[in-house]
């Protein structure tokens, strides 16, 4: 297989890694693998309730998630009792230009999901593979 670049996609926004989420099944691993084997620290947790969940991944069920955080690294780790497929696994990342990534998505047949949450809203890329992208706006990377 050959990849060549893509002359149709001009530099229109830069892109940074923000987050990788993860699914545990055991709270005690966040504690034995993720703090005392990758030294990271706990830095918040939150409920994610049960319709978001249902809407963003199709799981219907309200789950703790606790954000960790070594250096640089930030870790989104949600703990539900047993794996789910596909799951809560998910990149996010932020851009300069948050807008040109949803329109070019939705021109190519990608799925899209923007969500209003409060003040502001949360958007979603998925690709052909069922891998999701949390897509954040930024005014800098």
């Amino acid at each position: 297989m050959r990849f060549t670049k893509h002359m149709n996609a001009p530099n229109l926004y830069n892109m940074k890694l923000e987050h990788v989420a993860l699914t545990v099944t055991d709270y005690n691993e966040i504690d034995q693998f993720y703090h005392k084997i990758l030294g990271m620290k706990e830095v918040n947790n939150f409920v994610l309730d049960k319709v978001l969940a249902n809407d963003i991944f199709g799981i219907e069920e309200e789950t703790k998630v606790f954000l960790l955080q070594k250096d640089k690294l930030l870790l989104e780790i949600f703990l539900t009792p047993e794996l789910c497929n596909p799951g809560f696994k998910h990149i996010c990342i932020s851009t300069t230009n948050r807008e040109e990534i949803v329109k070019r998505a939705i021109q190519n047949s990608y799925r899209c999901l923007r969500l209003k949450r409060g003040n502001s809203d949360m958007v979603f890329v998925t690709d052909n593979s069922g891998n999701i992208f949390e897509v954040k706006q930024s005014n800098s990377v």
